[in-house]
C-alpha cells in the first residue's frame, strides 16, 4: 500500500480522535489512554511517512559500520569496538572520527523524525474533512432562523445536537423557541461533497408527495436552497417519535413492526407517479426502462469512480443477462429501503427516511434490499404475505436474485467511490475513510456470495 495513502488515514484517526473524541472524554484514566493513543498514532503515522527516509539513512549509517566491521551491521561493531586494541594511536583516531560521524549522522536523522512528529501534532489536518461541516454556531442559526421567519419576533435556536452516524447526508437536532412554544426540529444537511449524488433539494418535493399521500415520512416543513445560509442545503422536518430501528447490518425490530414496514411498501409501491405528479421529480421517472437506463448509468459511474474490479464487472454481466426476463416495472422505490432508514416505537414504524436514492423502478429492488435484514428476524414468506395483504404487487422470485445482486453491485460501487474520495483527497475525514476502507470490502464479499449462489 502507498505509504502516502496509509498515513492519510491514520491522520484522519487522529483528527477524529483529537475533534471529536479527546472533548467528549470525562476521566482522568479515560483522558490519558486517549493522549497515550494520540501519540502512537501520530509516531505511527511518521514513520510510515518517513520509510523511505529511514531506509536512506540505515544505508548510509551501515556505509559507515562497514569501516570497521565488514558486514555493516550494529551488533558486528559493537563487537568491533569492543576487541579493538585502545593502545594504538591510530586505531584510537579511526574510532574517534567514526563515532564522530556515527553520531553526526544520527544526530540529523533523529532530530528531522522529531521535529517531524511536533509538526504532525501541531498541524492542522491536511485534505478536506466534512465532519466539520456539521458545526453549526447557536447564534448564527438564530440569526438565519430570525430572517427565515420574520414574523416570529422570538424565535431563536436553543440546541444544536450533531446526530452521529450519517454517511452520505449530516443530521442536526435543532430546539426552537418561540411565539408558538418550544419545537424539536431536525436538520437534514447536505454535505460538500455528497457520496451518493443527490442533493436536499432533489429529496424534498418526493418527500413532500410522500406525506401529502399519507406515507410514513417525517412532516417537511421548509427546504433550504442557499448553500450559505449554515453551510449548506437543508431541509427541515418535524420530529418523527421513536428511535432508529437498525443499522445497515443489525437490527432488533419486532416481526410486528417488520410487518408494518412491509405495508409501507407495499403502500409505497402502489401509488401511481403519473397521477401524483411524481414522474417529473424523481429520477428515471420518464425512462421507457427505469432498471435498464439504471444499470447503464451505474456503470458508468463505477468506470468512472472506482478502479477496474473483476467482481464487478462480472456482476453487471449477469445482470446484462437477466435484464430481457425480468419485465419492466416503473413504480416508486426508494432505494435505500433498509432497516437502518427507518423509525418505530416498539412494535410500531414512526417513520421511513431518507429519500435521496429514490428513483422510479422495479419495487423488487426495495424488497431485495432489506431482505438482507429481514430474514435474519423472521421468514421472508411471512414479511411477503404481509407486503401482499397491503396491497404490494407480486413479485417474481427471478426478479428478487436480479436485484440481491444488483443491491451490493449498487453499494459495492457507491462504497468503493467514496473510497476513491477519500484517496483523491477530496474529503478525508474518517466517516469517508470508514465507508472506503471498512464497508466497502464487505460489500465486495455479499457481492461475491450473492452472484456465485445465483450461477453455481
Amino acid at each position: 500500500m502507498d505509504n502516502k495513502l496509509l498515513s492519510a488515514k491514520l491522520r484522519s484517526v487522529v483528527s477524529a480522535l483529537r475533534d471529536d473524541l479527546k472533548p467528549e472524554l470525562g476521566s482522568a484514566q479515560a483522558k490519558l489512554r486517549a493522549e497515550l493513543i494520540d501519540m502512537l498514532l501520530t509516531r505511527l503515522a511518521v514513520e510510515i511517512e518517513l520509510d523511505a527516509e529511514s531506509d536512506a539513512h540505515e544505508r548510509a549509517l551501515g556505509g559507515l559500520l562497514a569501516q570497521v566491521a565488514a558486514s555493516g551491521d550494529a551488533r558486528a561493531f559493537s563487537d568491533e569496538l569492543i576487541a579493538a586494541d585502545l593502545r594504538d594511536a591510530g586505531k584510537r583516531r579511526e574510532i574517534a572520527d567514526l563515532v564522530a560521524a556515527v553520531a553526526g549522522s544520527e544526530r540529523r536523522w533523529r532530530s528531522a523524525v522529531e521535529e517531524q512528529v511536533v509538526a504532525v501534532q501541531n498541524a492542522k489536518p491536511a485534505g478536506s474533512r466534512s465532519n466539520a461541516e456539521l458545526v453549526v454556531p447557536l447564534d448564527s442559526f438564530t440569526r438565519y432562523l430570525k430572517k427565515r421567519f420574520p414574523d416570529d419576533k422570538s424565535i431563536a435556536a436553543v440546541k444544536l445536537t450533531t446526530v452521529p452516524g450519517g454517511r452520505s447526508k449530516g443530521t442536526i437536532l435543532a430546539e426552537i423557541s418561540g411565539d408558538a412554544g418550544p419545537r424539536s426540529v431536525v436538520l437534514r444537511k447536505d454535505f460538500g461533497v455528497n457520496v451518493a449524488g443527490a442533493s436536499v433539494t432533489y429529496e424534498y418535493p418526493i418527500i413532500q408527495a410522500a406525506w401529502e399521500c399519507g406515507l410514513p415520512v417525517p412532516e417537511p416543513l421548509w427546504l433550504e436552497k442557499d448553500p450559505d445560509a449554515i453551510g449548506g442545503r437543508f431541509i427541515a422536518f418535524s420530529r418523527a417519535p421513536g428511535r432508529a430501528m437498525g443499522t445497515l447490518f443489525a437490527s432488533d425490530a419486532t416481526p410486528a413492526f417488520l410487518r408494518e414496514f412491509a405495508g409501507a411498501l407495499a403502500r409505497l409501491h402502489s401509488l401511481d407517479i403519473d397521477a401524483t405528479g411524481l414522474a417529473d421529480q424523481l429520477s428515471l421517472g420518464r425512462e421507457a426502462h427505469p432498471v435498464r437506463t439504471m444499470i447503464e448509468q451505474f456503470r458508468e459511474r463505477y468506470r468512472k469512480n472506482v478502479p477496474p474490479t473483476p467482481l464487478m464487472d462480472a456482476a453487471f454481466a449477469w445482470l446484462d443477462l437477466q435484464l430481457d426476463a425480468i419485465g419492466n416495472e416503473r413504480a416508486l422505490v426508494h432505494g435505500d429501503a433498509g432497516l437502518h432508514n427507518t423509525m418505530g416505537e416498539g412494535d410500531r414504524m414512526t417513520a421511513l427516511l431518507d429519500w435521496e436514492l429514490a428513483h422510479a423502478g422495479d419495487p423488487a429492488e426495495d424488497l431485495a434490499y432489506c431482505k438482507y435484514l429481514v430474514q435474519r428476524l423472521m421468514p421472508w414468506d411471512e414479511f411477503m404475505a404481509a407486503y401482499r395483504a397491503a396491497g404490494g404487487p407480486a413479485i417474481s422470485d427471478e426478479r428478487i436474485r436480479f436485484f440481491t445482486v444488483w443491491r451490493t453491485l449498487y453499494l459495492s460501487i457507491l462504497t468503493g467511490g467514496t473510497r476513491t474520495l477519500f484517496e483523491s483527497g477530496g474529503d478525508q475525514d474518517l466517516r469517508i475513510a470508514g465507508i472506503g476502507y471498512t464497508t466497502f470490502p464487505r460489500q465486495l464479499r455479499d457481492l461475491a456470495a450473492d452472484l456465485a449462489a445465483f450461477t453455481s
